[in-house]
């Protein structure tokens, strides 16, 4: 899903949501970092998920020293989880991570 900035009309990011992992996640674009968005952002997925895809859990990954997007998780409700050490980049690079999830409440929606 495309995020839109509301007052400037220009892209501000992107979430994804994969309901067959119960996993999210989202980039903000550079010039919208450090507004406190990244939380926004993370809450928004996470409703989606909840609300929508009926997940009562999901997960979210970052790299372990990428401390703004952790801050934004934490300010989002998430917590600390388990999950894998290493991550394999797209690019074929390994990073170390850290998991985090959110509960949610009893789905509106149902899942095809």
């Amino acid at each position: 899903m495309v995020c839109v900035h509301r007052q400037s009309g220009r892209y501000a990011g992107h979430l994804e949501l994969h309901p067959d992992r119960n996993e999210l996640g989202g980039t903000l674009a550079p010039d919208h970092r450090g507004q406190g968005l990244g939380a926004e952002l993370f809450l928004a997925d996470a409703e989606l998920a909840h609300g929508h895809a009926g997940l009562p859990t999901v997960r979210a990954g970052t790299a372990t020293d990428n401390l703004p997007c952790r801050r934004a998780l934490e300010r989002a409700g998430f917590v600390p989880a388990p999950g894998p050490a290493r991550h394999t980049l797209p690019d074929g690079r390994e990073i170390d991570t850290v998991w985090y999830q959110h509960e949610g409440t009893a789905s509106t929606c149902t899942r095809p």
